[in-house]
């Protein structure tokens, strides 16, 4: 899925909430009618003419999914490795060095 620059995506808002149709713009740009609509969705929210998400906190809430994600993955991670070190026998220094001269 290409990503579009915010200015290439700002321009084709503004022509979009100009009334230009979406088909036209479509064809013209090469992006999907899909994103185009999603796009239009989004700045008639941004604009406050439609109830919605706002894109800024959109994009903070993504950023706090991602880093939720990645907090998690690091968490299985440190108890996968607490659960080997608690499979392990701990020897102590003095029992290592008592072993050795033995």
């Amino acid at each position: 899925m290409p990503r579009y620059s915010t200015s290439v995506r700002r321009q084709v808002c503004r022509r979009l909430r100009a009334g230009e149709l979406v088909s036209d713009l479509a064809v013209e740009t090469g992006i999907s009618q899909a994103t185009l609509f999603r796009w239009k969705a989004q700045a008639l929210i941004d604009d406050g003419v439609r109830d919605g998400v706002p894109s800024v906190e959109a994009d903070e809430l993504a950023a706090a999914k991602r880093r939720i994600a990645q907090l998690e993955a690091e968490l299985v991670l440190t108890r996968d490795a607490c659960a080997l070190f608690d499979e392990q026998v701990v020897v102590t220094p003095k029992e290592k060095s008592r072993s050795s001269k033995g």
